[in-house]
């Protein structure tokens, strides 16, 4: 279901949903989800004798959880910064951030995957900081982050949203985060355990990979349950219901003064 939901989301945002600064980031996300578990496939089936695959499924593996996780922590970082710095967020933010930030995340993801395990390769390292400390490194960086984020966007949700303002768009956000605190970040501490207190625990290894892609698959689920219309038996299709939830900033911003910012207003 997993593969599903997360391929459904990308073909809306590429071919059907007109592109925007934030949906970038849910795009990428779900890229990134759906090929965190593609490559936990492919690790499952690639024997362990094939030593050259194997490496390079885990290498794949590594990559493309870290950069989810990264592309998580920007997502909340930027729905902050839009509840804490309005008139910034509308008026002086670059119109291209999202695609640069999200560009730089693969990239930067990319190559510390890469050094790490070829370091790993070529020099005998202490294994937390082997290819598997890059979960230790992310992990040091991300949870503080994603923890402010969600605590902000808690009392916003919860104490000073206005119903009609920010409402779905908001708790999407904040249910993502809340599920991937729960499920994905034990995969982080399993490794941080096996690096530092207990090296043989295969059966914990696996349950970290089973929550985490549990986490994966959980997004596109999310933006229909929060996205639909209360109360009623509807049909809508995955689109409206995507639509609604990603489309809903742009609609109040629309009913905001405009940006005085000549800057802004010629980019």
């Amino acid at each position: 279901m997993g593969f599903l939901g997360n391929g459904t989301v990308i073909w809306l945002l590429v071919f059907r949903i007109r592109r925007k600064p934030f949906t970038t980031y849910i795009l990428n996300l779900a890229a990134a989800d759906f090929a965190f578990l593609l490559s936990l496939e492919l690790f499952d089936f690639i024997p362990a004798s094939n030593y050259v695959l194997d490496r390079i499924a885990e290498c794949l593996l590594d990559f493309t959880y870290n950069t989810g996780q990264l592309l998580l922590t920007a997502i909340s970082i930027d729905r902050c910064v839009s509840i804490l710095f309005p008139i910034w967020y509308r008026c002086v933010r670059p119109t291209h951030l999202s695609t640069t930030v999200c560009a730089l995340i693969w990239v930067l993801s990319c190559l510390l995957c890469l050094i790490l395990n070829i370091l790993e390769e070529i020099y005998e390292f202490p294994h937390c900081l082997s290819g598997t400390g890059q979960y230790f490194l992310t992990g040091l960086l991300c949870l503080p982050l994603m923890t402010i984020s969600t605590v902000i966007l808690f009392i916003k949700v919860c104490f000073k949203a206005h119903p009609r303002k920010r409402g779905r768009l908001l708790m999407v956000i904040l249910v993502t985060l809340l599920f991937f605190l729960m499920l994905a970040f034990p995969l982080n501490a399993i490794f941080f355990a096996i690096s530092f207190v207990d090296p043989d625990s295969p059966v914990r290894l696996r349950y970290g990979f089973l929550c985490a892609s549990l986490n994966s698959s959980v997004n596109p689920f999310l933006y229909f349950l929060v996205g639909r219309k209360k109360g009623g038996q509807s049909r809508e299709s995955l689109m409206v219901i995507l639509q609604r939830v990603l489309n809903e900033e742009n609609d109040i911003q629309e009913t905001d003064p405009p940006c005085s910012n000549p800057l802004r207003n010629l980019s």
